[in-house]
């Protein structure tokens, strides 16, 4: 339940990041639409949990309808960050909800099921964001 509300929270954030700026800007009918097709795009996107799945920006763009530079520099405004990075965060904060949830689930399954596949990949991005390895965070946190 936890994991829905945070997930619907950053949907609803995006929402509105969105659509102040459309409202501030001087966007024409037709960009303001497709500004809100984009909202709902990404919330369908972040609430599917599309982000698990490892796709290009690229890809993810075409999905949501946009091109890649639109969402490239949507992200690098709206969080000061890249697509890469943001997915990465979200990633390892659902990593670290399945290491608390499931104590006997083996890190590297862990790393599988937020989609980094590779152990030492893993291992080096959850280090990164949280000072920690997945076993270390583990066991300091119960």
């Amino acid at each position: 339940m936890k994991k829905n509300s945070i997930l619907r929270d950053l949907a609803a954030k995006i929402g509105r990041l969105i659509l102040s700026r459309a409202a501030a800007s001087s966007l024409n009918k037709r960009e303001k639409t497709e500004n809100v097709k984009f909202i709902a795009g990404l919330d369908e996107w972040i609430m599917s949990k599309g982000w698990l799945d490892d796709l290009s920006m690229g890809e993810v763009a075409e999905i949501l309808g946009v091109r890649q530079e639109q969402l490239s520099i949507f992200f690098h405004t709206q969080f000061g960050k890249s697509f890469l990075q943001w997915r990465r965060e979200l990633r390892i904060e659902e990593a670290k909800r399945l290491l608390l949830e499931d104590k006997t689930m083996p890190t590297a399954l862990v790393g599988e099921t937020v989609g980094i596949n590779d152990k030492s990949n893993f291992r080096r991005q959850f280090k990164a964001i949280t000072g920690y390895t997945p076993a270390e965070w583990r066991r300091l946190e119960h």
